[in-house]
């Protein structure tokens, strides 16, 4: 039998190679497609965690529990967090504690300044509320003093306390116990999460903001009174 060979005419020829051309990308783009990035993942496993803890309590929720409810491996789990403490600590971190530590940088905070103050309460609470469902989640939880919860927030609010303290000395020569900024700290969580519970409401969420920021100016403004007094702790 005779082999004949058939030169393909020049357009013939491109269209081929571009089929083949998409076929090569396509095949390329399965073989890399990545799985979803570890930020995304600990959105996931948060969610799931949220909503599981919130019903049961942290002490009864296991790993794999968590996983469970988020779809995910254990693998995946840990690729994300060394445990559940660090869970707990990862949701405190982002829905409120990055947001509280924002204010607190020595270079911006101006307490004595009622117009900073006033200001850095508002964006403050719009900052959580905008996590609400994480914010409320973690306040129910850390009233047990055993939760993970409860420890992280402490010492969390212990840091917070020991930087306010800190700034008053520096500025007014002297400051209160630790314990009176924590008390500040506390006052403040329990006005976010009435607001929370209040459905986050425009009067609600103005009376957190608006108590807040009369909390901490008059704290504040009663320290600098007193810098005259030499009264240090």
């Amino acid at each position: 039998m005779r082999q004949i060979n058939v030169k393909l005419a020049p357009h013939l020829t491109s269209m081929g190679l571009k089929r083949n051309e998409r076929n090569n990308v396509n095949s390329s783009a399965s073989k890399t497609r990545k799985r979803p990035g570890i930020a995304h993942q600990r959105e996931v496993i948060a969610d799931a965690a949220v909503a599981l803890i919130g019903a049961r309590g942290s002490s009864a929720t296991s790993v794999s529990d968590i996983c469970a409810a988020a779809g995910v491996s254990r693998d995946t789990y840990y690729r994300c967090f060394t445990d559940k403490d660090a869970l707990i600590a990862h949701l405190y971190e982002t829905a409120v504690h990055d947001h509280v530590r924002a204010v607190l940088n020595p270079d911006v905070m101006a307490y004595e300044d009622e117009d900073w103050v006033s200001l850095v309460s508002e964006q403050t609470v719009d900052a959580i509320l905008a996590r609400s469902s994480i914010a409320q989640f973690l306040y129910v939880e850390s009233a047990d003093p055993g939760s993970i919860a409860h420890r992280v927030m402490r010492d969390a609010y212990l840091e917070a306390a020991q930087r306010l303290q800190a700034w008053a000395r520096q500025h007014f020569g002297h400051a209160p116990a630790v314990e009176y900024f924590m008390s500040l700290l506390f006052a403040s969580q329990w006005l976010v999460h009435n607001a929370i519970l209040s459905g986050q409401t425009d009067k609600q969420v103005n009376i957190a903001k608006q108590s807040i920021k009369q909390l901490f100016y008059g704290a504040f403004a009663s320290i600098q009174r007193d810098e005259n007094t030499g009264a240090t702790q």
